[in-house]
């Protein structure tokens, strides 16, 4: 195959993609997406974010540090991202939201991930509860591969509620065109004010309220913020 069909295939596959992801989003979610101030519980105890955001998240690989799930809780951690099944069951268990990380790279071929997520589905109508999935593509894999991803995600897991865009990992831009491929609920640094992206601060990912409900509205959804006890409230333009 030549590098002109090649990437008019692609172009396609792209589109058509897309086109059925969108559309999978909006049925399921019913044109409502979602976003809300996160913070992050670090490896040190110390938190990240402030004080009042709706979803204080853990990550499952800072678990050790803490010392466990009980000692995340205890602190005021009500969000679990996993990497593992194990640990997101016992999440759930506890009464925290399960997010799972779904993780995109150069080494998996297409078959391999669809087969991957393809037993995840499996797995959730067996009655695995997630509420969440984060596609999380590595550096190599940013642009075109972690649209296409993203779609997957959604058209696959049709029984898992929402697909997240991690800011913090891919920016606004990508996060923006994630909306148009499946995604529907915004994550990461959202604030009431953010200082300008100048000197120390320019590499900054973090974007207000207002800023990511237009993100939401740009990709023709009603934003809608999640806010304390897990409640969805619409915001106000």
């Amino acid at each position: 195959m030549s590098a002109g069909v090649a990437a008019a295939s692609q172009a396609i596959d792209l589109f058509s993609l897309g086109r059925a992801a969108q559309a999978a989003a909006r049925d399921a979610i019913g044109g409502r997406s979602v976003f809300g101030c996160w913070r992050r519980l670090l490896s040190t105890g110390l938190w990240q974010g402030p004080a009042s955001a709706a979803s204080a998240f853990v990550e499952e690989d800072d678990l050790a540090a803490l010392g466990g799930l009980s000692a995340a809780c205890a602190v005021g951690a009500n969000t679990f991202i996993a990497t593992s099944l194990p640990m997101l069951i016992e999440a759930t268990r506890r009464g925290m939201r399960g997010l799972l990380r779904l993780p995109l790279t150069p080494d998996e071929s297409v078959q391999q991930q669809k087969q991957r997520l393809a037993v995840l589905a499996d797995q959730v109508r067996e009655g695995l509860v997630l509420d969440g999935g984060v596609p999380t593509p590595d550096e190599d894999c940013m642009g075109i591969p972690a649209l296409l991803f993203f779609a997957r995600c959604r058209l696959t897991l049709a029984g898992v509620p929402h697909v997240l865009v991690d800011l913090d990992r891919l920016g606004s831009k990508l996060g923006q065109l994630t909306l148009s491929f499946g995604a529907d609920e915004l994550c990461g640094p959202i604030v009431v004010e953010r200082a300008l992206r100048l000197g120390d601060n320019a590499g900054s990912r973090a974007i207000t309220r207002a800023e990511a409900a237009q993100l939401l509205r740009g990709a023709g959804l009603r934003a809608f913020e999640r806010v304390a006890g897990g409640a969805l409230e619409e915001f106000a333009p």
